[in-house]
This record gives structure tokens, sequence and C-alpha cells, in this order.
């Protein structure tokens, strides 16, 4: 379940204030009134007003003004959650989303802190709900973001196209997930969004579609058609295309 370990809203930080954690303690949530800077995977990006920004326990959290002569004031959630809750929503960790609202978490976590200060039987499952709304906000908030971002799409149209068109070679979702500048789970996930599909899932269906051509043409022994199409040896090939289409590569002969 979801719990709240503490937080702040409209929180004004002074000039030159910059938090730097090296490792967060619990899942954290913020969301910036002012411009600001933030580093991800080790870069500084800056921000704007209604930006939300997610850490995972362990990760490094860092961020501050855009110049030490200004403040920057933001709501701010650390909670407690079980990995299996935080694994269902699939969310954009260390990735900037635009919210369209700099207070859409103010009167959440306020009213999340309100429940925690005079909590009674109802208020752990009253704060599990308020904050499970709040990651679907920022979870629809990036589906969105995606939507509307023809060129993200088009720089995956093309990865997908290149693996595809060369699907005998050997690839990992690292080899996939490099050309993006994506972590692997973060590639994967957009891609599932984009193509309804998982990277490998949509490899081995254009491998399976390839070996079933080559096979067609009868000119290919077994062993040969597998190594074409990147299958790492003939018993693999021979055990999967049989699951996948019912018959052994021998009898679609």
């Amino acid at each position: 379940m979801l719990r709240i370990a503490f937080g702040g809203t409209n929180t004004d930080h002074k000039n030159g204030y910059c938090s730097t954690t090296a490792a967060c303690p619990h899942y954290l949530l913020l969301c910036f009134h002012t411009p600001f800077f933030c580093m991800i995977d080790g870069k500084r990006v800056e921000g704007h007003p209604g930006d939300c920004l997610l850490h995972r326990p362990g990760s490094p959290a860092i961020h501050g003004p855009l110049s030490d002569d200004t403040s920057f004031v933001n709501d701010w959630c650390y909670f407690l959650a079980d990995e299996e809750e935080i694994t269902a929503l699939d969310l954009p960790f260390d990735t900037l989303v635009p919210m369209g609202r700099a207070d859409i978490f103010s009167t959440p976590i306020a009213e999340i802190l309100k429940e925690r200060a005079n909590e009674d039987d109802y208020s752990r499952r009253l704060i599990a709900d308020t904050l499970y709304r709040m990651l679907v906000t920022v979870k629809r908030a990036t589906k969105e973001k995606n939507r509307e971002d023809p060129s993200l799409y088009l720089q995956f149209s093309r990865a997908r196209t290149r693996f595809l068109h060369r699907c005998g070679e050997k690839w990992t979702l690292e080899r996939m997930a490099e050309p993006l500048g994506y972590s692997v789970s973060r590639f994967c996930a957009l891609y599932a969004e984009f193509f309804g599909t998982s990277p490998m899932n949509d490899l081995l269906d254009m491998r399976l579609e390839m070996a079933r051509q080559l096979l067609a043409l009868r000119v290919y022994k077994i062993e040969d058609v597998a190594r074409l199409c990147g299958f790492s040896s003939i018993h693999y090939f021979s055990n999967f295309f049989k699951k996948r289409t019912g018959q052994s590569p021998t009898a679609y002969l």
C-alpha cells in the first residue's frame, strides 16, 4: 500500500538553495512552481513551472534555481510503496513531465498531510488512494506528452524499422535502446505505448515471418533458416517455431 513519509506544498526555497541528495531514501514526487534545473542521468536539465519529476529510492535527487540569486518554489512528497504497485503503473522515473498546472498536486498533498496529522481509522486508506490518483495523473500526462510529440514517435518508428529489417542480427534491448538515448526500461515502456507490444516480441514476430518465407522456398536447410533469422540454435528455433505455429519446421517444409 502507498504510504506518505513527509512532504510540503508551495515551499519557497531561499535564493541559491539547491537540494542535493546522493540517494533518496524514499520515492520522491516533485512539481515545480518556478523555473528550475535538475540533474537527469548526470546531465543538467532546465525545467519550467508545471513540470513534474519522479525519483526512485536510491536515486540521486539534485535540483535548484536557475541562478544563485533566485529562489524556487515546489510541491514535494516523499512516499513509500510496494514494488509491485510501482511496477504495475510503469511510471516515468527521472523524466520531466509537463503537467499543465504548477499547483496540480498542491491540494492533494495538503489533504494527505492533514490526514497524517489527524489520523484515524480511515486515514491510511485515504492517503493511499490520494497518492495513487497523483501517480496515475503523472502517468496519463506522460502518455499525452508522447502523443503530442510526433518527433518522438518518428524516432522510435525509425529505430523499429532498423532492427526489424535486420532481424537476423544479434539484437539485445541495450542495442535497440542505445541510439535513442533511453534506459532499457524507459525504451520498453515507450515502445509498448507506441506499438502495443514489446520490442523483443516484435523482433520474434518478424523472425518467425522471415522463417516461414525461407522455409516456403524449400532451398534452405532448417539450421540455415535458424541462423539467417537470428536464432541462437536450431533447438531453440524448432521449439519456438512449433510453439507459435503448431507444427515443426520439418513439417512446414
